[in-house]
């Protein structure tokens, strides 16, 4: 069995986590970590598991588990620090790093494996497949253009998922940034359409989040993946070859 730690266990996409690690056959929760000097006990929070601040995750947690983060960008320093006490793999969903954060978070991911990806979704790095072979295919002509669409409650703009596809692109295709527009817009989970268009055609390529439950279908892969996996930062498109889903 897998130990597992949920790392920003109080939000929503904690929660979710929470009940994909209590019912999978080949891990076992075996803590729940909230923002620093907050805590629960057991039954309070979760039937079995009390709720431990981030400075405890460290004295209270086993050695080398795993700990899937969907937390904010400024919990990533203490993460780090407890991480490195636990010898901790990590599975990250966070996003809006500084480029300090993102230094650190190479750094911890040269001692111990680590899979980053701002979207847990099967579609996305599909989406980004598909982008590299666009950029390779389409010719010169074409315009290329995103508009990424969340709920009004998200926080950074463009998305984390969003600013990821423009790298991408950007990196098979060459030139300068892709025009990136952004829309927050009452409860939607999430969406983001991409729009290749010359003189004479258009193509249009979307993927939409029918649920959050969406945005965690990789997590447990990626669980696994690290679990056995050497150090190295690695993405979702390294998990998903590993199980032959995508290529």
């Amino acid at each position: 069995m897998i130990a597992v730690a949920v790392h920003g266990a109080e939000g929503r996409m904690g929660r979710l986590l929470t009940d994909l690690v209590d019912g999978a056959d080949d891990a076992e929760l075996v803590g729940l970590v909230t923002e620093p000097g907050r805590s629960a006990a057991a039954g309070d929070f979760h039937p079995r598991l009390p709720l431990m601040g981030q400075d405890r995750m460290a004295d209270a947690l086993p050695a080398g588990c795993v700990v899937i983060d969907f937390s904010l960008a400024p919990a990533l320093d203490g993460l780090l620090q407890a991480g490195r006490r636990l010898g901790a793999g990590l599975v990250i969903g966070t996003t809006g790093f500084t480029a300090a954060q993102e230094e650190a978070l190479g750094a911890y991911a040269a001692d111990f494996p680590v899979v980053r990806a701002a979207n847990f979704s099967i579609g996305i790095p599909t989406l980004q497949m598909l982008l590299q072979l666009l950029a390779r295919t389409l010719p010169g002509e074409f315009d290329a253009e995103q508009v990424e669409v969340h709920h009004v409650t998200k926080l950074d703009k463009p998305s984390g998922t969003a600013a990821h596809l423009a790298g991408v692109w950007r990196a098979a295709r060459g030139g300068a940034e892709v025009p990136t527009h952004s829309q927050r817009l009452g409860g939607v989970i999430g969406e983001h359409t991409w729009t290749f268009s010359d003189q004479e055609e258009t193509l249009v390529v979307t993927h939409r989040a029918h649920s959050r439950r969406a945005f965690l279908r990789g997590v447990l892969p990626a669980v696994r993946f690290v679990a056995g996996a050497r150090p190295g930062l690695y993405n979702l498109t390294d998990v998903l070859k590993g199980l032959g889903a995508a290529g």
